[in-house]
């Protein structure tokens, strides 16, 4: 039976092509759902996999031959990259610097970011891992200051519509949630609304910044919660590379997630999304001369 998503409910297709293969069997090392065995020293499909094939592509990229090709679940050959041709590998250092020179963002020139960049992100984004194949991860691309700031007013709107419940009055309500939401709730949701709600009055946008890109990455119902993040840091990534400046904003989705039905339909935003993250871009406006140290609340080794 397969493992059903929002984007198929059949399990992959495994073709082999006997005439390439070579019986090595690295696709059967690197297949954990056990769809591929050998027997009496000639590749097979197993009739007792795990789940059923998720197209997860293993066995097609690490075969030397190309013998075998995977087709349904949003996957076919024509998917393989040719890796022989990626020669400029980035360097630990040069990677790590990457990170460490990075910074949240928030001041953006006003210089739109070209279709080329947008795409180029969005195929740096796409390339991220994922729970479970094929992704589950949908995304909404706001392009040019304008419709970021009706997007941005459009949710400060919503947050004034419901602010009654972060009311100073009703704040107390949060403790039965836990102690943390409740301080959480006290010393950022209410004032972060009140503040919102103030600066769109004398329209100024401090939920989005006027950044001239955003992207909304958010997950199904049938995807891992940390699905969206995941591949809005790979585009975080991507666009530091180009010298874009970048920054995530978690305030959008929790608050949304379970109203906001005019807004999602104005929008194009699943009325089902478990987790999502909107992610702002735009040129720096100032330059950063240092990078700020991080740490961990703790690190624990466990060891032999």
């Amino acid at each position: 039976m397969a493992i059903i998503t929002s984007r198929t409910n059949e399990n992959g297709r495994i073709h082999i092509s006997y005439d390439r293969c070579n019986s090595c069997g690295l696709c059967v090392k690197v297949c954990k759902d056990f769809s591929l065995i050998m027997k009496n020293n000639k590749l097979a499909v197993s009739d007792h996999p795990l789940f059923g094939c998720t197209g997860c592509g293993h066995c097609m990229a690490v075969c030397p031959n190309h013998a075998i090709e995977i087709s349904k679940r949003e996957i076919s050959v024509n998917d393989l990259i040719d890796l022989s041709e990626i020669n400029d590998k980035s360097s630990y250092d040069q990677l790590k610097n990457l990170m460490v020179g990075r910074r949240s963002i928030r001041d953006f020139k006003d210089r739109p970011i070209g279709d080329e960049m947008i795409e180029q992100i969005i195929e740096a984004a796409v390339s991220a891992p994922m729970g479970l194949p094929p992704s589950d991860v949908q995304l909404i691309v706001f392009k040019g200051k304008d419709k970021v700031r009706e997007f941005s007013f459009d949710v400060i709107d919503y947050f004034n519509k419901i602010s009654w419940v972060f009311s100073k009055q009703l704040i107390w309500i949060w403790r039965l949630f836990g102690k943390e939401a409740y301080q959480l709730m006290k010393s950022f949701g209410n004032p972060l609304v009140n503040f919102m709600v103030e600066t769109k009055e004398k329209n100024e946008n401090y939920l989005l910044y006027d950044a001239p890109l955003a992207m909304y990455f958010m997950s199904s119902p049938y995807a891992d919660p940390a699905d969206p993040y995941i591949p809005a840091t790979y585009a975080m990534l991507a666009a530091e590379s180009m010298g874009l400046g970048t920054c995530m904003i978690g305030s959008i989705h929790p608050i949304i997630q379970y109203g906001a039905k005019k807004l999602k339909q104005k929008w194009n935003i699943p009325s089902k999304a478990p987790s999502g993250i909107v992610v702002i871009f735009g040129y720096p406006k100032y330059k950063y001369t240092s990078g700020i140290k991080r740490s961990f609340a703790n690190v624990k080794f466990f060891t032999n």
